[in-house]
């Protein structure tokens, strides 16, 4: 099964105070512990991104399109891009990569 990663739902559990911590459990038999350990820390995100709120930038949306970035780390995805396409339409930038937000280009 694939897991998401949305817990923005769980806060609720949480007691106020309470030091929040979420876990990955596997099931299985003579499952690969360091291979998985090694290939979850390999998908840890950098610390820095490339843009900042505020920041013009064009987004992959089938077409590359003018945006500002409005948020960062917004529900998992690096960016939170509003468009300037008349309707505010805002979409996100799922991964930080030219492939999906690159920098506007004249």
């Amino acid at each position: 099964m694939l897991f998401s990663g949305g817990f923005d739902e769980y806060n609720q559990f949480w007691k106020q105070g309470e030091k929040r911590h979420c876990r990955f459990v596997f099931i299985g038999r003579n499952l690969p512990k360091q291979k998985l350990i090694d290939g979850f820390m390999a998908c840890k995100a950098v610390e820095k991104l490339r843009f900042k709120v505020g920041d013009i930038v064009e987004a992959n949306v089938g077409e590359w399109t003018e945006g500002k970035i409005i948020k960062v780390w917004d529900d998992g995805n690096p960016y939170r891009i509003e468009l300037k396409d008349g309707k505010g339409t805002n979409v996100w930038g799922p991964v930080d990569d030219d492939a999906f937000v690159r920098v506007k280009r004249s």
